[in-house]
């Protein structure tokens, strides 16, 4: 099992080199997403001519930014999605960036989904917070073991739409996500949480917020380091639940619908 496990790591280091130009562009837009989330659409003062010249000077900029970086949010999703599901169906390259509207599309999709779940959890860890500071530890307790089950269900649902070629409703579809999670087995499962963690952790917010007035050499360091890492943190780690999911799959004569 090891053995498998280093191979599947190997080949997701080397995947995202496959292609140079899809690091630039996850990169890209990755930093693009944090520049929008952090500075105020004002400092940018080419959007703003190109605002005027099309009539919308007046227009709310929060709401700007906001389309804006759900877009490349969606898109960053979308993408994402499109590594597992193509490796799931044999490819052994980075997908194209191409039907930009159709990766938009499911990135929409995921990411409701990901919302859905998110405020589950977001309050039964709230309700656990609660009742642990007020001493009730038997309900906190109860509380954090729901929210975990309920992460392990999201999981599962995010799986399953996988196996039935990423439709929104099948995320919901507790028999299948159950089936599925048991068919995959626990180990499999912890594996691709783990995976499902580390892909997020060098995105967006791993973006230093560079003040321009106070520029140093180790903000611009870690910004360049930081610019080819995070995009090649998210590829591989959804490179390796590809893999994983594959060969799972391939073993337990689980077939994509």
């Amino acid at each position: 099992m090891l053995d498998i496990f280093k191979n599947d790591l190997k080949d997701a280091i080397k995947y995202p080199f496959l292609d140079w130009k899809i690091i630039l562009i996850i990169g890209t837009l990755l930093f693009t997403l944090s520049i929008l989330n952090k500075y105020h659409l004002n400092k940018i003062g080419s959007a703003i001519s190109i605002l005027k010249n099309i009539g919308l000077a007046n227009f709310n900029q929060n709401i700007i930014i906001l389309i804006i970086s759900s877009i490349l949010l969606f898109i960053e999703i979308g993408y994402g999605s499109k590594i597992v599901y193509n490796g799931l169906l044999g490819e052994d390259e980075p997908p194209q960036f191409n039907k930009i509207p159709n990766v938009i599309w499911e990135g929409l999709k995921k990411y409701c989904v990901i919302i859905i779940y998110g405020i589950m959890m977001t309050l039964l860890f709230n309700q656990a917070k609660t009742y642990f500071f007020t001493n009730n530890i038997p309900l906190a307790i109860f509380c954090f073991i729901l929210f975990i089950f309920v992460y392990i269900v999201f999981i599962g649902a995010l799986l399953n739409r996988y196996k039935n070629k990423r439709k929104f409703i099948n995320a919901f579809y507790y028999n299948e996500i159950f089936g599925l999670l048991n068919d995959i087995g626990a180990k499999n499962v912890l594996t691709i949480i783990i995976c499902a963690i580390i892909s997020q952790i060098f995105t967006v917010t791993s973006f230093v917020d560079i003040n321009p007035n106070s520029l140093s050499l180790f903000e611009i360091g870690i910004s360049i380091l930081t610019f080819f890492l995070a995009p090649l943190t998210l590829i591989s780690t959804k490179r390796l639940i590809a893999l994983n999911l594959r060969r799972v799959y391939s073993e337990r004569g689980i077939l994509l619908k």
